[in-house]
């Protein structure tokens, strides 16, 4: 099964908070949710976050 297997996040947790709040497209608000979700200490798996925004996790 070919994908990518790790991402480099440059943007801290507070930065992505602040990108989100002022995005209003939602379609680069649910991208950015993504890198908050893999970017907090406790990181969700990819799976965990395909249930919270509603995507399938090849979506993901």
């Amino acid at each position: 099964m070919a994908g990518v297997t790790s991402i480099e996040i440059r943007e801290t947790v507070a930065e992505l908070e602040d990108l989100i709040q002022q995005q209003s497209n939602p379609k680069l608000k649910k991208r950015l949710q993504v890198l908050y979700l893999l970017q907090l200490p406790e990181a969700m798996s990819i799976s965990g976050i395909a249930k919270v925004i509603g995507r399938h996790r090849g979506s993901v």
